[in-house]
């Protein structure tokens, strides 16, 4: 008799655009159906990449409602699912205690894609606030080690995790996010928007990401606004966030009018990645840093901010560069580096191809089934 698959939830407040959705859903795509048997359950049922989502995975989502009803309805559902494993992508305090409650004896993974001290500072969440920063911190250090296991992107997210709440290191296994190869491939030979085909021109400097606080696009612009007394590049910027006024702003106030186009959110910001001379992200802080990987296999060298995850995919001459300081004329200097040489820049395109490799969907999403399959056995 053919032994029955392993049952597999992954939990999520939502498929919103962001790095960890998106993680979830490349991740829990790319298990093998034969192998697991996997549903994804959401909070609440919105965001772009629900359609990302294969019919063969069961996907469930609470009815709405107040915090409380939803936190209910996903322990009703684990009750009657009856998963061995819960993954938890965000909201970990709440699946963890719909599921420790629903007793159905389910091992619990905390999958943890920022580094936590940084995520506990960020302007854009309510508990930036001390007293709120405080007691999220103990929770931290008391729900952190009541999961069975954490799944960090990053070394330096580890790290963190260990020096500044405890979490016993034993507890943690490291697995970078996975990029879809082919996919990328594919998507960036697609053409621009007729409206971006027309404002482009070169050296293009590319960046992605929600404009908030986090992603640090002050730092880009003024940046951009030291590299332009030698460069006439243009800036490209994909995304949407409560910051963009703020960032319309400081472009006006900086004289960059001319200089920088604000793209939206773009479902394929791949084909105008992979048009770019550089590729550029300045935040405060990355657990990973998705978005690199994707310039990468698109060919196109990357700057960034020095961060835990950005130091474990950008080799400095080799795929791109880091800068250590978090300051306009370091970032500028960066980019005018990488601008201004066109045989070092290709260079820097060649080995950011052949860097991609390593975090290819298939290899990450094995590195996921043999952590799972250790969960479950322990």
């Amino acid at each position: 008799m053919k032994a029955a698959r392993p049952r597999v939830c992954f939990v999520l407040p939502s498929l919103n655009g962001g790095g960890a959705e998106r993680a979830a859903v490349h991740i829990l795509n790319a298990l093998d159906g034969n192998r697991w048997d996997r549903s994804m359950y959401l909070l609440q049922r919105e965001g772009p990449y629900v359609t990302d989502v294969q019919r063969s995975i069961n996907l469930v989502s609470a009815s709405g409602g107040s915090r409380l009803r939803r936190w209910l309805e996903l322990r009703r559902y684990l009750r009657a699912a009856r998963p061995q494993l819960v993954v938890s992508f965000l909201s970990y305090f709440s699946v963890l205690t719909a599921a420790r409650t629903a007793c159905i004896g389910a091992r619990v993974v905390f999958d943890q894609q920022t580094p936590m001290s940084a995520f506990l500072t960020d302007a854009d969440y309510a508990w930036r606030g001390r007293w709120h920063r405080r007691a999220f911190a103990v929770a931290t250090r008391i729900g952190y080690r009541r999961a069975d296991a954490i799944v960090t992107t990053s070394a330096g997210v580890a790290d963190d995790l260990v020096r500044a709440f405890g979490v016993p290191r034993g507890r943690i296994r490291v697995v970078h996010n996975p990029v879809d190869l082919d996919a990328i491939a594919a998507a960036s030979n697609e053409p621009l928007a007729l409206e971006h085909e027309r404002a482009w021109s070169r050296p293009a400097i590319v960046a992605a990401g929600r404009l908030a606080d986090a992603k640090n696009y002050p730092l880009l612009l003024q940046a951009l606004a030291i590299l332009r007394r030698t460069i006439q590049a243009r800036l490209f910027i994909l995304g949407r966030g409560d910051g963009e006024a703020a960032v319309r702003e400081q472009i006006d106030r900086l004289g960059l009018g001319e200089a920088v186009v604000l793209c939206g959110f773009q479902p394929n910001p791949w084909k105008y990645i992979a048009r770019a001379d550089v590729f550029a992200l300045t935040s405060r802080y990355e657990g990973f840093g998705n978005v690199l990987v994707e310039a990468m296999v698109c060919g196109v060298p990357v700057v960034a901010t020095s961060s835990p995850g950005t130091r474990e995919i950008v080799s400095v001459g080799t795929n791109g560069l880091l800068v250590e300081r978090h300051e306009p004329d370091a970032v500028a200097a960066a980019l005018e580096r990488v601008l201004g040489d066109a045989a070092f820049r290709q260079r820097l395109a060649l080995g950011a191809r052949a860097s991609a490799g390593r975090f290819a969907l298939p290899t990450i999403a094995a590195a996921y089934d043999g952590v799972f399959r250790q969960v479950l056995t322990c």
